[in-house]
């Protein structure tokens, strides 16, 4: 190999290397930049909270009840509150727990099946409503004068009373007002009335603007018939009142006397779990443990990618390992050639 070729190759040879070293470069950037993502990654993961399922401690309260003659009181609070009656008795608590009471209460009756009919008139009886079985009198007839014991005007005054004050909207409610703020008879012409198997005397309109009057169910059979009536229900209802409270040893409350009472109930303690509130918590549980397991594969996934990439890399990075070598081992043969061409050379002047 001549001088000039040697020459050539050797730059050729630099050449190549240089572009190899610079491309090795480039690689182990490009490695350190995957690095850097596959950190990030990991400590996205690791600052990722792990749902904690919830516990049924966390929803469980101890709940104090008392027996006060046949009814249970459970009690739902109790507050911290000094009071001193007229009597010099000082209360430590104002206590807040629920009391069965029969209430006189207006009850809306929805028949859906209520087959209500007009029966024609005949020679011997005028027209008249049925539904089902039961024959309907309409309140304008009732004789209001009547003051006698079997008198039937003093209980349907005070059912409709009642009525009036639960559903003052409905039809039967602003006809049963308008007799009590005119007292004109007529206006209990829309009002009709009958008593159901229970006893209980039910009233309906005849007409009126929402489809649950005896018209609009006559026009559709399908129809769902609205009658009201009055009674006793049982209701839980919310008493709130000042009370001695003496715990035990253990801090847990173990009797009460109620202001206004001295006898001193015995306080029995159950513990109560809010079911909807842990049924809540265990679906919110569930979502957050299933958007965590979205992150977490995804997360997998992506780093699972830049592995693969950075692998890729390696294995180039390898062979420009082996490729500047053998460019190395080359470029050292053909500098060996060009230094016997040179002293070839000089010895050549030298002669």
């Amino acid at each position: 190999m001549g001088m000039a070729a040697s020459q050539a190759r050797w730059i050729s040879l630099a050449a190549r290397k240089t572009n190899v070293e610079y491309e090795g470069q480039q690689i182990n950037q490009a490695r350190t930049a995957l690095a850097n993502q596959t950190s990030a990654l990991w400590n996205q993961l690791y600052n990722m909270k792990v749902p904690t399922p919830p516990s049924t401690a966390d929803f469980t309260t101890t709940q104090y009840a008392f027996e006060m003659g046949d009814a249970v009181e459970t009690i739902k609070e109790i507050q911290d509150d000094q009071y001193v009656d007229k009597d010099g008795i000082t209360y430590n608590k104002l206590v807040t727990y629920y009391s069965k009471v029969n209430e006189y209460t207006g009850i809306r009756n929805t028949l859906t099946n209520p087959q209500v009919q007009l029966v024609p008139a005949t020679d011997t009886h005028p027209s008249y409503y049925m539904v089902g079985t039961r024959v309907l009198s309409c309140l304008s007839d009732v004789d209001r004068n009547d003051t006698g014991k079997t008198a039937v005007w003093p209980t349907y005054s005070a059912q409709l009373d009642q009525i009036l004050l639960d559903w003052p909207d409905t039809q039967v409610a602003k006809d049963w007002k308008a007799f009590k703020d005119s007292g004109d008879p007529a206006t209990l012409n829309n009002i009709y009335y009958w008593t159901d198997l229970s006893g209980n005397v039910n009233y309906a309109s005849e007409t009126a603007s929402t489809p649950d009057s005896l018209q609009a169910c006559i026009k559709d059979p399908t129809a769902a018939l609205h009658s009201y009536y009055s009674d006793y229900q049982s209701n839980n209802k919310e008493v709130t009142k000042h009370a001695i409270i003496e715990y035990d040893g253990s801090g847990r409350a173990k009797t009460i006397q109620l202001e206004g009472s001295s006898a001193v109930y015995e306080l029995k303690t159950s513990s109560v779990t809010d079911e909807n509130a842990y049924n809540d918590a265990m679906n919110q549980y569930n979502y957050d443990q299933h958007v965590y397991e979205k992150k977490v594969q995804d997360i997998n996934a992506k780093t699972e990618q830049i592995q693969t990439e950075d692998r890729t890399l390696e294995l180039r990075l390898k062979a420009l390992d082996t490729e500047q070598n053998a460019l190395q081992t080359e470029m050292e043969a053909v500098h060996k050639i060009i230094s016997k061409n040179i002293e070839s050379t000089f010895k050549t002047f030298e002669s």
